[in-house]
């Protein structure tokens, strides 16, 4: 069985809380974004669980397709200076409240995803301390 860990995450511009209680995705609140793709902005929401590929959007955003993300509250686009290893599209970075980074990729469909943690005793801390209560796909 496979382990998934929530994950609390920030706008790396103005570090206000990417998750969306109104938004439900495998149980807890989502992460909300702004998205841009083919010239038509909508929303989307991303599982909040680390490994989790569920998604929900206002926008048809075909397989493929490199989408823009932007913050919901300062607007900011979320733009890594980096691209992703496996198709090339650019990065997308989000800052974890507790220290570190997670990058999605931009290109619908892509699974690629990373996170990197700034201090690893925090990150080991952090472990033990709540990801000790993983968080388990619903049924």
């Amino acid at each position: 069985m496979k382990n998934y860990y929530k994950l609390s995450l920030k706008c790396p511009k103005c570090c206000k809380e990417l998750g969306d209680t109104e938004k439900i995705i495998d149980g807890i609140p989502a992460v909300k974004f702004i998205i841009h793709s083919h010239g038509e902005e909508g929303l989307i929401w991303l599982s909040a669980l680390y490994g989790s590929y569920e998604k929900q959007s206002t926008l048809n955003v075909p397989e493929g397709e490199i989408s823009s993300f932007s913050c919901p509250h300062c607007k900011a686009e979320l733009i890594s200076n980096a691209n992703c290893n496996l198709c090339q599209a650019p990065l997308v970075d989000l800052h974890l409240f507790e220290g570190g980074k997670v990058s999605i990729c931009s290109r619908a469909g892509c699974t690629k995803h990373s996170i990197e943690f700034e201090d690893l005793n925090t990150a080991i801390n952090h472990f033990f301390n709540v990801f000790e209560t993983q968080s388990h796909l619903p049924k």
